[in-house]
């Protein structure tokens, strides 16, 4: 019984090492970077809650509990991860794992310097200052608005049709829409409360002769977004409308769905 004893707190203090959070600070581009749950280090990796370091990364995260699998994706890159396991999916590239993601203290932890360099960023460490520095490419994120508007113009430009506009107006409403969609957790044209794409725009003081709402979730590119709207019989339809001839476009990452895409259409009166 005393072996037994012994031999349990012995394993015990096996685990509490393994996990000890250590006092390690993480800066991107040198922003420090801070975490609801702090770092932990196992087997001499750090790892770092996922969505956390994702969405610094710019990139989309989603988190499928039946499966416990992460992804990520941004632009070219997707990097799928599962809970427990020591491997990394990057496109279609396998990579093993010195530490698997884990659960811990009800967060999912996943190794900060492989799904780093897997995002194309680069991983210092200093052990006498147990600092990670990650240096990353400034992502094009704050573009993407104005690249739907120029994809949308040129498949506009295909059927011989004019180009749009940019309106900040109708981009604030997109904006407005989006973080709506996020914080209160639905995906719809009509909000929780029945308001229409309509009524928001008479509630921003939008006078329209015509107007026109598209909305998606989950693409990762601006390309992405608008090859799925010209996909969809309606939302075609809304791009190639003759009678718009302005337009405002919002991307914000966040929600269920990682980032979310309003493109609100008008000709004024």
């Amino acid at each position: 019984m005393k072996r037994f004893l012994i031999l349990f707190l012995i394993m015990m203090g096996i685990s509490a090492s393994a996990f000890a959070e250590d006092d390690i600070s993480v800066y991107l581009n040198n922003e420090k970077l801070s975490f609801e749950q702090a770092p932990i280090i196992q087997h001499d990796s750090t790892l770092v809650p996922f969505r956390a370091i994702f969405e610094k990364l710019d990139m989309t995260v989603q988190w499928f509990e039946s499966e416990r699998r992460v992804t990520a994706q941004k632009e070219d890159i997707a990097i799928t991860l599962f809970i427990d396991r020591s491997v990394m999916y990057v496109n279609d590239e396998v990579i093993e794992l010195n530490t698997p993601p884990i659960i811990y203290n009800d967060f999912t932890l996943v190794p900060l310097r492989a799904v780093s360099e897997a995002a194309g960023a680069q991983v210092d460490w200093n052990g006498e200052t147990r600092t990670v520095t990650i240096t990353a490419q400034e992502s094009s994120f704050e573009s993407w608005a104005k690249q739907v508007l120029i994809l949308t113009n040129n498949e506009r430009s295909k059927n011989g049709l004019n180009p749009l506009q940019w309106d900040d107006s109708l981009a604030a409403l997109a904006k407005t829409h989006c973080e709506d969609m996020i914080n209160r957790n639905f995906f719809s044209h009509n909000n929780p409360d029945g308001e229409t794409p309509f009524d928001r725009m008479k509630k921003a003081g939008i006078s329209y002769w015509a107007a026109g709402e598209n909305i998606a979730a989950g693409q990762y590119s601006p390309e992405a977004v608008v090859e799925s709207w010209m996909n969809s019989e309606g939302h075609r339809k809304n791009i190639l409308n003759p009678d718009f001839k302005c337009l405002g476009v919002s991307v914000i990452k966040g929600g269920e769905y990682g980032i979310y895409w309003a493109q609100e259409f008008a000709r004024f009166k």
